[in-house]
């Protein structure tokens, strides 16, 4: 859910859920930014250029045109993840001389770090009631209590509600894609009021209902792991091709199996460690009750295969990065695992 404060000048979002936290820095515009003074007061600026996030700062200072408020917004934010004394100073000195009238988003996909100060200085704003911070998160593909929850609250913004089996046969349809699900589910709304001749706000999406109007044939990463730590590649590949045809960057699909296969070969190799907490450091795990999880999918697994798999699965990240063909390079890298 989107909450929103009046008088808050300073709103750092941040989550790897893009679609949503977009969505909320267009209703902060929508709601304080009049209509007739729009192209004027809306700035917008990258932080991936040192010289646009400095201009950024500067803006930020700037009163309104007219009506209404200004919104200056700062995609990939780098104030709270990077080491830089100009910008920590910069953004320190704003704090004391921005417009009531002005507001300033600062965006990024991963939370503040809390170690350097600037987001220290953040901390203090935050304590004081001098700016909101806010996160959209896509759900770990483990957590299926809170992928229930995501995708019960992207439902609710739709009026539908989808009864217990239907929300993981809707994720095995269309992943977590926040934008995938809220397309997804006003493809859903026409097809619940022309089969139910009616326009009223509660309808129920079934799991019968997902099948009829996503078909049965859709892929994800659950999928793609669970046949590739079973060794069936010659499947693990068919559903590859399936999730790459349906318009899933080659790119994050092979990030996100690298993360997952790197996590399940630390725990087997700490199989015999008894100390939780450091096979969570070393895994990069924030939930140690995922660590029984994970031992039971790789129980039947070797080290060696599974290291080879991250082999396979970074020479396949450097070659679609040089432009190869991803599909080929898949099955040219994969299909040796089988042997």
């Amino acid at each position: 859910m989107l909450t929103f404060f009046n008088n808050m000048p300073i709103h750092i979002i941040w989550g790897n859920d893009i679609d949503t936290c977009n969505k909320e820095i267009e209703k902060i515009i929508d709601i304080n930014v009049s209509e007739i003074w729009k192209s004027l007061n809306i700035s917008r600026f990258t932080g991936e250029d040192h010289n646009q996030v400095l201009y950024a700062l500067e803006e930020a200072q700037s009163p309104p045109m007219g009506d209404g408020s200004r919104v200056i917004i700062l995609k990939n934010n780098p104030i709270f993840n990077v080491k830089n004394e100009e910008l920590t100073t910069k953004f320190e000195f704003i704090t004391h001389s921005m417009p009531e009238s002005s507001y300033f988003i600062l965006q990024n996909s991963t939370r503040p770090d809390s170690r350097i100060k600037s987001s220290k200085i953040l901390k203090k704003l935050l304590s004081e009631g001098k700016a909101i911070e806010s996160s959209h998160n896509i759900p770990d593909i483990w957590n299926k209590e809170e992928q229930t929850r995501y995708v019960e609250e992207i439902a609710k913004e739709i009026n539908i509600k989808i009864d217990k089996n239907g929300i993981m046969k809707l994720i095995d349809s269309l992943g977590l894609d926040s934008s995938k699900l809220r397309n997804g589910l006003k493809k859903a709304k026409l097809y619940l009021n022309a089969k139910n001749k009616t326009s009223d706000s509660e309808l129920l999406l079934t799991e019968k209902d997902i099948k009829n109007i996503f078909h049965d044939n859709n892929s994800n990463i659950f999928k793609i792991l669970d046949f590739i730590l079973e060794m069936k590649i010659a499947e693990s590949l068919f559903e590859i091709h399936t999730i790459i045809n349906q318009g899933e960057p080659p790119l994050r699909l092979t990030a996100g199996l690298i993360s997952q296969i790197r996590m399940y070969t630390i725990v087997l190799l700490l199989e015999k460690e008894k100390d939780t907490a450091k096979i969570c450091s070393l895994a990069n795990i924030s939930n140690p009750k995922r660590i029984f999880f994970i031992k039971k999918k790789v129980r039947y697994c070797s080290p060696k295969y599974l290291i080879n798999v991250m082999i396979k699965l970074l020479n396949i990240e450097s070659l679609i990065k040089k432009g190869n063909n991803p599909k080929n390079v898949f099955t040219e890298n994969f299909i040796t695992l089988s042997s």
